[in-house]
């Protein structure tokens, strides 16, 4: 099977370029390192790939060969944080500042011959960090899918797949196996290209310029007038989160609903109601993108699927978002439908409109 290591390379090329696509078109930290990492991976240095490409490795080949793992998994954890936080926490930053001393013990160990030669030994450690590292930015990357019915999960599993695989490297590499286990991995990795073509297509469209004066100062807002507000963010390029997947006026428009997924029309997008975290990193992209402004008037529907607590999360976090931004946010509710303890809440962080 001599097209195995051809094949390998070429899937691992393609996964660079869909992720350095996004990356472009979205400008984002984490898709830049996440690009970073896979550009490194498909110049591995893996005997099994180089020697048909009539490349023989020198005698230090092992240590220039598993060395990498540890760059690659500080390349995914630190993107996979960055797709989730948008930035660095300290735990994160402790993450991975331990991934960088272990390398170095690692090393050390090797200086010293403490693995006495044997392979499975020298890639534990790091193949068991890049595998997990893998499967980590697998469980963000599927928790940031918007659709997880479409296309777009085998970007997730592809990824996984990947990581499990790394996980059995040190034992089935010098196997009788191992040609299967890369075949196995080129066809998680053409999974993942795949799925991620169909994620880089989720990516609005920048808001048009509008030369009229916002009839909404930035603030954080809320009525129980639906028509007033509708009136009021008609002219500020505004992210809308509704049940109405036809609210009548220009802008995104994520439609909260269970019962589809994924795009369904220009600048209109299916939400699942219990999709909070999507929401929110949502919110984000669009403010970055020239977005002023977000109008909910679904929070009783969201309040039901997931529950005061998160919801009220919700709310503060959306707050923060847009007066970070100088932007607004203004919610549409009808106070009776909330526990008046619940309402006084809202009422506090929110002005009436």
């Amino acid at each position: 099977m001599i097209f195995i290591p051809y094949l390998n390379l070429f899937s691992r090329v393609i996964l660079f370029g869909t992720s350095m696509y996004k990356a472009v078109k979205t400008k984002e930290c984490g898709w830049m390192f996440l690009s970073v990492g896979f550009l490194l991976s498909a110049l591995d240095i893996e005997e099994y790939i180089l020697k048909p490409l009539g490349i023989n490795p020198e005698n230090s080949y092992y240590f220039f060969s598993l060395l990498p793992n540890f760059y690659y998994a500080i390349l995914f954890v630190l993107a996979a944080l960055l797709i989730k936080n948008h930035g660095i926490k300290p735990r994160g930053a402790i993450l991975l500042g331990s991934i960088f001393v272990l390398s170095h013990l690692w090393t050390f160990g090797m200086v010293l011959n403490m693995f006495r030669g044997s392979f499975t030994l020298m890639a534990l450690l790091p193949s068991t960090i890049y595998g997990i590292s893998l499967i980590y930015l697998a469980y963000v990357l599927f928790k940031y899918t918007t659709n997880r019915k479409g296309i777009e999960i085998m970007f997730p599993f592809g990824v996984a797949g990947v990581g499990i695989l790394n996980l059995t490297y040190p034992i089935t590499r010098n196997s009788s196996v191992a040609p299967a286990m890369f075949f196995i991995a080129a066809i998680f990795r053409f999974l993942a290209a795949i799925g991620a073509i169909k994620a880089t297509t989720f990516i609005p469209k920048a808001p048009a310029g509008r030369k009229q004066e916002p009839k909404l100062k930035p603030g954080a807002y809320w009525t129980n007038d639906e028509k007033k507000a509708l009136e009021a963010i008609s002219n500020i390029n505004p992210i809308i989160i509704t049940r109405n997947p036809n609210p009548g006026i220009p802008g995104i428009v994520y439609w909260i609903t269970k019962v589809t997924e994924g795009e369904i029309s220009e600048n209109v997008y299916a939400i699942s109601p219990t999709s909070i975290d999507i929401l929110t990193d949502l919110i984000v992209k669009a403010f970055k993108m020239g977005y002023k402004v977000v109008y909910i008037d679904c929070l009783e529907y969201l309040i039901v699927e997931n529950g005061i607590k998160p919801v009220l999360k919700f709310l503060y976090n959306v707050k923060d978002i847009a007066l970070s931004n100088n932007g607004s946010a203004i919610i549409v509710l009808n106070p009776k439908a909330l526990e008046e303890r619940k309402f006084r809440i809202i009422e506090k962080e929110f002005e009436k409109f």
